[in-house]
């Protein structure tokens, strides 16, 4: 297409050319048979030639803005899901209000709803997997308050109290026995000296050593088990094993209580656990994980 202008273009200068030379026929040249040459001007062909190449060029370099692409709108997002306040059910079956006792030693144990924790202050109770809980508390003398808190797996917290009473047992005394005046006194022997005691010794019939454990089997994981007794007020009560250790101190009440973890321990196999004081009082206990 661009070859066919061009050639119109020259063929168009040629044509001019011939007008601008205003020939006629007066002065037209003899007749003759052979062909004239044309006069052309070249530079002017070239000139009207490139000016069409550079209309095609800016012709071919045309191109059209891209259309801008159509925002979509954003999908409504669903609804968030509901946040769960409900407070999990929380009941102490055991012991009743008002209940009395004689032993510092109660078993509390009571349900909750499945997968919540128990704690009674910060001890946490064993809770199976229907929500049955159960936790062994000490008492002090007179009226005591206990209140338990359940917290499910969310945060939501709820607490249930009970009221017991802890009597200390009375003490009898022996009975005077009747003086049988006819029976003859017994000379009276002369008294040995007495060796004076030791310290430690006097002090040690103040107080007992004890220890007891509470549940021996634990499903739990980590599996843990609580360890009480009595001891002298003051002293560092440890308990010791392969799989798992701790230690506190006896109360001012001569009451002591400790919950050791037992990470690691094998499965359905019993581990050595040892319960000792700083004056070498030991007692041995047996502890197995289960499930």
């Amino acid at each position: 297409m661009r070859k066919l202008l061009a050639l119109v273009a020259v063929c168009g200068a040629v044509v001019v050319s011939g007008v601008a030379f205003g020939l006629t026929d007066a002065d037209s040249a003899p007749t003759t048979t052979e062909p004239r040459e044309e006069f052309v001007d070249e530079r002017e062909a070239n000139a009207v030639a490139n000016d069409h190449e550079e209309n095609w060029d800016r012709y071919d370099s045309y191109q059209p803005d891209e259309p801008k692409p159509v925002e979509e709108e954003p999908e409504p997002k669903d609804d968030e899901p509901e946040v769960d306040t409900t407070l999990p059910d929380l009941q102490i079956l055991h012991p009743v209000d008002g209940q009395v006792f004689e032993s510092k030693e109660v078993v509390f144990e009571g349900i909750t709803e499945p997968g919540a924790r128990v704690f009674a202050g910060e001890y946490e109770a064993d809770v199976n997997d229907s929500g049955g809980w159960r936790i062994v508390l000490f008492l002090s003398a007179g009226t005591n308050h206990a209140t338990i808190r359940a917290k499910d797996k969310v945060g939501n917290v709820s607490e249930d109290s009970v009221t017991v009473v802890f009597e200390l047992p009375e003490k009898t005394s022996d009975e005077e026995k009747p003086k049988d005046e006819d029976k003859p006194k017994e000379e009276e022997k002369p008294k040995e000296e007495e060796k004076p005691k030791e310290d430690h010794e006097e002090e040690e019939k103040a107080w007992e050593f004890s220890a007891k454990q509470v549940f021996g089997e634990c499903s739990e994981n980590p599996p843990y088990d609580v360890f009480h007794g009595t001891g002298k007020p003051g002293s560092v009560i440890r308990v010791l094993s392969e799989y798992g250790s701790g230690e506190t101190e006896v109360n001012e009440g001569g009451v002591w209580e400790l919950r050791v973890y037992f990470e690691g321990a094998p499965v359905e196999q019993g581990i050595l656990v040892k319960v000792v004081d700083q004056f070498d009082h030991v007692k041995k206990f047996e502890f197995t994980r289960t499930g």
